[in-house]
């Protein structure tokens, strides 16, 4: 009997043995970040820029482009009620939105400051995600004056700060649209908080075509050191803290 029970454990030693090494090389071969050489299509590269910082401007049309695609994907379903649907397109919106911000932030004081300041500030500046005080602080670059030819009226800085100024009254922090919660155990957005998702996306996109120009004029002309407002970092970010 003790012979027969010693077999029986030996087997069921052996057989969890060889799924366990199988459930290895499963592990071993369907990794999240794999290369399929064989099949390019949808392989994806990250961090190809020799500065990282560069890539502020393709984070942020990334994050638009993904919210378009939902937003297309919501009117081709032509459903009534989208609800929660809602919660990832604002996000992405929003995010969005703040990394074009910072772009221009960036690119208009690269001109100025020498890369150490630049270094030193730009902690302060990825680490806020209020959006009026991020136009404010591009306000200098945005609002029309005798010495900024990038603008010619008032508008499209009344048009970026309207946008911003509403939605950081709903998510100030980029918070409300990620956890229904907040740390504070109270609920992120009003109560039967509702919206019409396509409204928002057409309103938001035709701020964001402007804002984007914008931002690609600014790196053009901080990398040929000719921006025409320039912006000193760490003063700006030491006014908004």
């Amino acid at each position: 009997m003790a012979v027969l029970l010693r077999s029986s454990i030996a087997k069921r030693r052996s057989h969890l043995n060889a799924a366990l090494s199988l459930i290895g090389e499963i592990v071993d071969t369907r990794k999240l970040f794999k290369v399929e050489d064989s099949y390019l299509y949808g392989n994806a590269l990250l961090n190809y820029r020799s500065n990282a910082i560069e890539e502020v401007l393709d984070f942020a049309a990334s994050y638009r482009r993904a919210a378009m695609a939902l937003v297309a994907g919501h009117d081709r379903q032509k459903a009534v009620a989208i609800d929660n649907g809602a919660l990832p397109i604002v996000f992405l919106y929003r995010h969005s939105f703040e990394l074009y911000l910072k772009a221009m932030v960036y690119h208009s004081a690269a001109v100025t400051i020498n890369k150490s300041e630049i270094s030193d500030a730009l902690p302060k500046l990825w680490k806020g995600h209020s959006l009026v005080k991020l136009v404010k602080m591009v306000s200098p670059v945005i609002k029309p004056s005798p010495s900024n030819t990038l603008m010619f009226d008032g508008e499209l800085y009344e048009k970026i700060l309207s946008v911003a100024t509403q939605i950081d009254a709903i998510d100030d922090g980029s918070y409300s649209f990620r956890y229904p919660i907040t740390s504070k155990e109270q609920t992120s957005l009003p109560s039967h908080f509702m919206f019409n998702i396509f409204i928002f996306s057409e309103v938001v996109e035709d701020m964001l075509d402007d804002v984007s120009q914008i931002c690609r004029s600014l790196r053009h002309a901080s990398e040929n050191n000719s921006c025409q407002m320039k912006l000193s970092l760490p003063r700006v970010l030491a006014k908004q803290s």
